[in-house]
């Protein structure tokens, strides 16, 4: 069963904006592969397709064509060097493309390239790319060919992929490669080449990327950063475990080369970055850390047993971008930072915050004047906090009400247990009784939590990435066979799908109510509204009216009611809050099941379920 709805939303608003967007791409075409396909008879067709990814992008798709693979594992490295591709596995099917770590010849498992073409526009949805001997998925840049013309692979999104097992970061972003978006993916397991070049995210230069509903987790070095000088990048809602080295960096150090001196003269590392409802779990350096940092935002983060083995909680530190004496190595500049939770151990590291100074290159500071802070809540079990600022001239050591004075800020800030439900289970949502609900403030604060709850939910705005809600969200449930996970089934067979509801606190209050199923092309509803109790073609609302308990009221029998041909279908039933006819993200909550229809006659048998991208969620 799938409940929350922070999980799914995007999953929706894809497939509705896929939806909304066919008739604008009724030109493109659409090639089918198989690792049993064949590239010399095969046509592409769902019943004869090709056998090798790069075969279909060298010498058979377009601009704007969709490449959909079928289930198994594509032995190959592959570059994309055309617009507005998408390569996505069948719907129902999990592709994998596997690229070996020890061959420094297939440095790169999937490469968004500018050559021949720009793969400007391209999407990659629910693969899972495996390997590289560099990195699993790469984008590619002009930035040093030499020229005038310097650009990147830029406007591309991943989304619901699996990245792991590479041999050094499992996903690279290269100078101008801007506007890329990296949603709801899983990205693991770097470094089995370089452990000290390893990052699950490593950004230099690309303005404008997106991460948001990722799980980073088992990187060497640190779980995602931004450096070189990128303009407006957000992480948002993304859980980082498990890291090498920090968890989150805005900015780091970079070579001076890969730098935009034209729009950034000072060599900032980092300019307008965002870190927002993100939770950071075992580092052994900082949670956060700003480098060279240029107006950034840190907001309602959640950051636990952080800083192991040095730094700090929140940490300002120094870039040397090569000793290069034409570089900058500026201080960051008007840090903000509000509403974070910070957890250390004492056992490990008790310093919570802490300013770099260096004496090198003539002495290097990590800060220009005070941050802006309020409203954070710091612990270190087994002691108490400890705040560092070494600057000359503004050389502190001491605890949270020196510190407060030191800054002439950091008000509502306080210091102990944040009160999680179950810290030592890595639940960090707040409990009922924990000190910092509505202890927050609202100025800067995002308008959602990490499960997508709005805020406040109380008389205030809480502190760390979670809101606290006494609100029980409604319960959607949709069945194949009694199955909440994918069946199989033969032309034939019995197949009934059945919804259920549990309204929680919403009993009675007015809603849409959404039954849909999908398959390859198209979209059909249960129509409730028109009187018809039936399937129609088409996307619409089921049901406009109160929440009620609903205990397994079947929507489809086949083959009773229709006989389902073979292919992949999914079926949905959700509730949006908002009773308008449309689908109201914010407020959606639902579940889905999938059913492969097959043309031999067989048992109808389950099958073991997919393991979700975002597992560990």
């Amino acid at each position: 069963m799938k409940t929350e709805p922070i999980k799914k939303h995007l999953t929706w608003a894809l497939l509705t904006m896929a939806l909304m967007g066919l008739p604008s791409m009724s030109m493109a075409a659409e090639y089918y592969i198989s690792p049993t396909g064949n590239d010399t008879t095969g046509t592409g067709a769902i019943g004869n397709p090709y056998r090798t990814i790069q075969h279909v992008l060298d010498s058979v798709a377009g601009a704007g064509d969709t490449l959909t693979l079928r289930s198994g594992t594509y032995q190959e490295a592959i570059e994309i060097g055309r617009p507005n591709l998408t390569i996505r596995s069948m719907t129902g099917e999990w592709a994998v493309i596997q690229c070996p770590i020890d061959d420094p010849d297939k440095g790169v498992a999937v490469a968004f390239d500018v050559d021949p073409e720009h793969s400007d526009g391209s999407r990659l949805e629910r693969v899972e790319v495996i390997g590289g001997y560099w990195y699993g998925i790469k984008f590619e840049t002009k930035w040093d060919w030499g020229g005038t013309d310097r650009s990147g692979a830029s406007n591309i999104t991943i989304t619901g992929c699996k990245i792991h097992d590479t041999g050094e970061s499992c996903i690279k972003v290269t100078p101008e490669s801007d506007d890329i978006t990296i949603q709801q993916c899983e990205i693991y397991n770097s470094g089995r080449n370089d452990p000290d070049s390893a990052e699950g995210i490593d950004n230099v230069n690309g303005d404008r990327m997106l991460v948001q509903g990722c799980y980073i987790h088992d990187v060497t070095g640190t779980g995602m950063y931004a450096k070189g000088g990128p303009t407006g990048v957000k992480f948002e809602r993304c859980l980082i475990k498990n890291c090498g080295s920090a968890g989150i960096l805005v900015g780091f150090d970079t070579s001076p080369e890969w730098f935009d001196t034209d729009t950034n003269p000072d060599y900032y590392e980092n300019i307008d970055g965002e870190v927002t409802n993100c939770v950071v779990v075992n580092t052994q350096y900082s949670g956060i850390g700003l480098y060279a940092a240029k107006n950034p935002k840190i907001y309602n983060n959640t950051l636990v047993d952080v800083a192991k083995a040095g730094h700090s909680g929140l940490y300002f530190g120094l870039t040397f971008q090569d000793w290069d004496p034409e570089a900058g190595r500026p201080p960051s500049l008007n840090p903000v930072l509000r509403n974070n939770i910070v957890v250390q151990s004492a056992a490990d590291n008790t310093t919570a915050m802490e300013i770099r100074w260096d004496d090198e290159l003539g002495g290097m500071s990590a800060l220009s004047g005070s941050p802006t802070m309020s409203n954070n809540r710091y612990y270190i079990q087994g002691g108490t906090a400890g705040f560092v600022d070494e600057r000359p001239g503004s050389e502190f050591s001491g605890g949270l009400a020196a510190w407060k004075s030191h800054i002439s800020g950091d008000t509502g800030t306080t210091e102990g247990d944040p009160g999680f439900v179950d810290q030592v289970g890595g639940d960090y949502h707040l409990s009922a009784t924990s000190p910092c609900i509505d202890s927050g403030t609202s100025t800067g604060a995002p308008l959602t939590d990490y499960d997508g709850n709005t805020r406040p939910q109380g008389s205030g705005y809480d502190i760390g990435a979670y809101e606290y809600t006494t609100t029980a969200n409604p319960i959607p449930e949709i069945q194949a066979n009694g199955s909440n996970t994918s069946i199989t089934v033969s032309t034939g067979d019995t197949l009934s799908v059945t919804i259920s509801l549990d309204p929680g606190s919403h009993r009675d209050e007015a809603a849409d109510w959404w039954i849909l199923a999908s398959n390859a092309a198209d979209w059909f509803h249960y129509d409730v509204i028109g009187g018809t109790w039936s399937w129609r073609a088409g996307l619409s609302v089921a049901y406009q009216g109160p929440l009620f308990d609903l205990t397994r009221f079947e929507v489809l029998k086949a083959p009773q009611d229709l006989t389902l041909p073979p292919g992949d279908y999914t079926f949905y039933f959700g509730v949006d809050m908002s009773i308008n006819g449309s689908v109201d993200f914010d407020q959606l909550y639902y579940d889905t099941v999938s059913v492969a229809v097959t043309p031999t006659t067989g048992s109808g048998q389950v099958n073991p379920p997919e393991e979700e991208v975002a597992a560990g969620y």
